[in-house]
């Protein structure tokens, strides 16, 4: 995800559609293994003392797993946290200003580039590759704006 919006799914290493159950399950397995608390103890040959070789990441650790289970536990939460990653999911893939049919784009038989006029004045564009691909969104060359380009597929 980014920075502002941790993804506590991957924190816990749990899928987005696990039950509150398999969410309990995953926190509490992975804090016991991270808890400050837990550290493990050698001893060093030369000295014959005890060393603690806990990670001084394990308290980050744990805290990040608290903070996941604090909100994917609490169902009200949760349902928050994930309008917050759909938006910002959102965000990342740009705003899609319009539906253009492929019949209306022009087409470079060169490049083999479609494009269509922006309000920019700038073109989106879309590449033949990319849409046998099946990528149907066209960036503008000259601006944030995007369109879906719809089309039927044509089998060969």
């Amino acid at each position: 995800m980014c920075d502002t919006y941790p993804d506590h799914y991957a924190v816990l290493g749990i899928h987005n559609t696990a039950t509150r159950e398999e969410i309990k399950r995953a926190y509490y397995t992975l804090s016991r293994q991270v808890h400050p608390d837990k550290s493990q103890r050698i001893n060093t040959s030369d000295t014959e003392k005890s060393m603690d070789i806990s990670s001084e990441n394990t308290g980050v650790k744990f805290h990040e797993l608290s903070t996941a289970w604090a909100v994917l536990g609490d169902v009200i939460r949760r349902r928050e946290y994930d309008m917050q990653r759909s938006t910002q999911k959102s965000k990342a893939r740009g705003v899609v200003q319009d539906e253009v049919d492929l019949d209306d784009m022009d087409f470079n038989e060169s490049t083999g580039v479609f494009s269509f006029p922006c309000r920019c004045s700038a073109h989106y564009e879309i590449s033949e590759d990319d849409l046998e691909e099946g990528r149907e969104i066209a960036p503008c060359s000259g601006c944030s704006l995007k369109v879906k380009v719809m089309y039927d597929v044509v089998e060969d």
